[in-house]
């Protein structure tokens, strides 16, 4: 029996990249383009992981400028 865990990365995946706009930016966002990576090179999801690598950067560095502005 073969398990396929793309959902659970997924969604774990998506789950990094919206907290790293509000919470913990640097390490939220690691792991999201962490996820991408592995759902790019293990699970064939290019396009998915691709867009949430992207997504994960670009909220990491967004959630830490708002962090330096407002706090």
């Amino acid at each position: 029996m073969e398990k396929n865990c793309k959902s659970i990365l997924i969604s774990i995946g998506w789950i990094n990249a919206l907290f790293a706009f509000v919470f913990f930016q640097l390490f939220c966002g690691i792991i999201a383009v962490c996820m991408g990576y592995v759902l790019r090179k293990d699970y064939h999801a290019e396009t998915h992981g691709l867009v949430l690598m992207i997504v994960g950067i670009i909220t990491g560095i967004a959630g830490w400028i708002l962090n330096y502005f407002y706090f």
